[in-house]
């Protein structure tokens, strides 16, 4: 391990947990009410936080959209622990869906995606969440993947399919892929961060909350890459 560490750098692909962060329209904010602080006298300082289990960079569990279907702390410990992918997408149109040629010109020019990847793509959407405060740029139009995509996808028997948006499938669509892939234990991660810094493959390593029942959850989500 500790030749490991020394070898690569490591990039972090997660969203800072704030209050003010942009959300999903329907869910609660993130929130912190501080109970204790040094400042008023207490011995120690600490706050109560309140947010949705789809706040910032997070994991979908199958049971997000599925029936019946696994929560949140049954995912395997390994899930998000593998080769990673990043496929650019930047140049594809606000509510547009990349087209499965995109994923196999891809595939052409670096490599082949194998059985276990975690799928990453990169439509430049982390660019306009920097442009807070309101968020309203990255809170509307975003882009997708197309279902034959996740079809695609599904037959390679990657374990989770990623993005920096605020979802896989573009606005105003039915949310295909989500029926999809996990419907067939493959997961969807959402709004990560600096996907831009990565090359097409690199190491990645990601840890929900293990959380009764729980939908989704906070991803702390973390890519290593060879030292240049």
């Amino acid at each position: 391990m500790e030749d490991f560490l020394q070898n690569t750098r490591a990039i972090d692909l997660t969203l800072t947990l704030e209050e003010g962060m942009p959300k999903w329209p329907t869910q609660p904010p993130f929130s912190a009410v501080t109970y204790e602080a040094l400042e008023w006298g207490f011995d120690s300082y600490h706050r109560g936080i309140s947010m949705c289990e789809h706040t910032g960079t997070h994991i979908d569990a199958a049971c997000h959209f599925v029936p019946g279907t696994d929560s949140i702390e049954k995912l395997p410990l390994t899930q998000i622990m593998g080769r990673g992918v990043k496929i650019d997408a930047v140049g594809t149109e606000p509510r547009a869906s990349l087209e499965l040629d995109k994923v196999l010109e891809f595939e052409k020019e670096h490599g082949e995606i194998k059985q276990g990847d975690i799928v990453f793509f990169h439509f430049g959407w982390d660019y306009k969440y920097a442009l807070k405060p309101d968020g309203q740029a990255f809170l509307k139009d975003w882009p997708g993947i197309a279902p034959e995509v996740g079809e695609y996808l599904l037959g390679k028997k990657v374990k989770a399919v990623g993005c920096d948006a605020l979802a896989l499938d573009a606005d105003g669509t039915d949310y295909p892929n989500h029926a999809i892939l996990l419907g067939n234990e493959i997961n969807i991660i959402e709004n990560a961060a600096n996907l831009g810094e990565l090359p097409p493959f690199f190491s990645c390593v990601g840890l929900p909350l293990k959380i009764k029942d729980g939908s989704g959850s906070p991803l702390r989500l973390v890519a290593f890459i060879d030292k240049q």
